[in-house]
């Protein structure tokens, strides 16, 4: 596919407006110079009432865009989207993506439904038998920094996971300096919103101000896409433990990790700039600076810092997102901006 024309802006749906990603995504595209948003679908059941686009979410308070009306085939393929956004379940996802694929518009993703490229991961991760398993060789895992070409013109774009988005782009510059057979551990941490919109116990104030917790240990569904992405096996000895954090949003993930032989600051700082000088939305800190969760909340960048230990032997890795924007929609927007051949950083900065 060749970019498209510069003069055409590109229509966009968004099924699941309502939801905290939907929400984000219609904020994004609202200020996207090169997008127009032509339909839009709330999250709620299909007799809900449509709900103004300027009530979506606070930052588009007077801006004009069409209702979120509750979803239907019809009324999607009347709109006639170039690409549809999916901030939706799992399995409603996996669902509709065939039938807006075979309309002829394009679809990024941002539930699992496509991120695992074995049909038989998902009844043990996802807990559903995948209705469209020949689609899964063809989804295009969107962490943005870390693909090329293959966005470029993609029918499908599965983006990955909040947590997996965090530890990815910490892990992948020094992936090939770590020790074999020495485990990687994981451990981060998610403001409530990672969970969306639902009511559920554990995720009421209750239970969550003044608490901390770490939660799916060894069966949350990040870990297949880490490793997967990695190119490690299910046996190698990689440990994911995320945290839920008595905040509404950001993830901040600690990665420990040993070389395979010693490294300076200055190797370190050479691997990640191979990485990521040339990219909009991530940032390596100096050797010994650990970024924050304020450091990124309600921006669409990462932000990366590491300090070395026990001889520059092992190190601490600590990578930083807002999980509704870097983990979710302005990761999306990235992807849709590679996919139509737009600025990369077109509506997002």
């Amino acid at each position: 596919m060749t970019e498209q024309d510069p003069g055409r802006k590109t229509r966009v749906a968004v099924l699941g407006a309502t939801g905290y990603s939907g929400a984000e995504l219609c904020v994004l595209l609202a200020r996207h110079s090169r997008a127009e948003t032509v339909s839009v679908f709330s999250s709620g059941n299909r007799d809900a009432r449509p709900v103004p686009f300027a009530r979506l979410h606070p930052l588009l308070g007077g801006a004009a865009g069409p209702d979120a009306e509750p979803f239907s085939n019809e009324r999607l393929e009347a709109s006639r989207p170039d690409v549809v956004f999916l901030a939706t379940p799992n399995e409603t996802s996996a669902e509709v993506a065939p039938k807006i694929l075979a309309s002829g518009a394009k679809v990024i993703d941002i539930s699992g439904a496509f991120r695992l490229r074995e049909p038989a991961d998902y009844p043990k991760w996802y807990g559903f038998e995948h209705p469209a398993p020949a689609l899964l060789s063809e989804a295009v895992y969107g962490l943005t920094e870390w693909r090329g070409e293959e966005l470029r013109g993609a029918r499908l774009v599965a983006n990955p996971g909040c947590y997996a988005t965090s530890v990815l782009l910490a892990l992948k510059p020094v992936l090939g300096l770590l020790a074999p057979g020495e485990p990687v551990v994981c451990d981060s941490v998610s403001g409530v919103s990672g969970a969306g919109k639902k009511s559920d116990l554990a995720y009421s104030f209750s239970e969550l101000d003044g608490n901390f917790k770490a939660y799916g240990v060894g069966v949350h569904r990040h870990e297949p896409e880490m490793r997967q992405d990695l190119g490690l096996s299910p046996e190698a000895p990689f440990v994911f433990v995320p945290h839920l954090l008595p905040t509404v949003r950001g993830i901040l993930s600690t990665l420990h990790v040993a070389f395979a032989r010693p490294q300076t600051p200055e190797a370190l700082t050479a691997a990640f700039a191979r990485a990521y000088l040339a990219t909009p939305f991530v940032r390596v800190r100096p050797a010994g600076e650990l970024p924050e969760l304020r450091d990124v909340v309600g921006t669409p960048r990462a932000e990366i810092g590491f300090a070395l230990l026990h001889g520059g032997r092992r190190a601490v890795i600590v990578s930083v997102i807002d999980n509704l924007l870097k983990g979710a929609a302005s990761q999306a927007v990235q992807n849709m901006n590679r996919v139509f051949g737009h600025p990369e950083t077109e509506g997002l900065s």
